[in-house]
């Protein structure tokens, strides 16, 4: 059975068709390249599968998520598999981070939230991230705001705050945008290596060819 199998997946934001017919699956320790030209769906893809549409908009056809469908399943529910099943790396880290929170405080947020964790066991989890996603405590304290930090660095924050739960799904939207041509290839690199300790799946989304290769 698919990790992740959608199935004839469209989308309508009012009179506008935005997807149609959208079928990919992703098994377990799998990556899958979504590749596409600005504008062409992809990030509304992710969005669909993580059941966090615009007002106004209207999905059909079938998401089923560990032989489970989610695709109109109450906000509840999803808010259950959101971060701990299945966790996503936004679009520029500029803005997917909180200027005026620490890294630190982002990450253990994600445990406390989506784990139950109480503080203490929330900031050791922060910690362990930080590790895998290759930003030692040590040289990068977890009372750092998001400023303190290059771009690459702050993408990884933004990694660590997706994979926190070890979810077995990771939806990777543009993580390589705005990044040196050196920076892309170690965050490439680290997903690699995550996919490869955790057995998740990821869907990869760019319209960068050189990036999927």
């Amino acid at each position: 059975m698919a990790l992740l199998k959608v199935r004839n997946l469209s989308l309508r934001i009012g009179a506008t068709s935005i997807l149609r017919d959208i079928d990919l699956s992703v098994d377990a320790g799998e990556i899958l390249g979504v590749i596409g030209e600005s504008g062409s769906g992809k990030s509304m893809t992710a969005l669909s599968i993580m059941q966090l549409l615009p007002a106004g908009a209207e999905a059909s056809g079938s998401i089923a998520f560990e032989g489970r469908e989610v695709l109109g399943l109450p906000d509840a529910e999803m808010r259950k598999l959101r971060g701990d099943r299945i966790g996503m790396v936004f679009q520029e880290p500029m803005t997917a981070l909180n200027p005026v929170k620490t890294i630190g405080d982002q990450i253990a947020e994600t445990a406390r939230v989506h784990g139950g964790m109480n503080r203490h066991d929330a900031t050791i989890v922060a910690r362990e991230t930080m590790e895998r996603v290759e930003l030692p405590v040590e040289r990068f304290p977890l009372d750092r705001y998001p400023h303190e930090l290059s771009g690459g660095q702050r993408q990884r924050v933004v990694i660590a705050m997706a994979i926190a739960m070890r979810p077995r799904l990771l939806i990777a939207d543009e993580p390589t945008t705005a990044l040196d041509v050196t920076t892309q290839a170690q965050i490439l690199r680290l997903l690699q290596r995550l996919v490869d300790e955790d057995g998740m799946g990821m869907i990869f989304i760019t319209h960068d060819l050189g990036v999927v290769a």
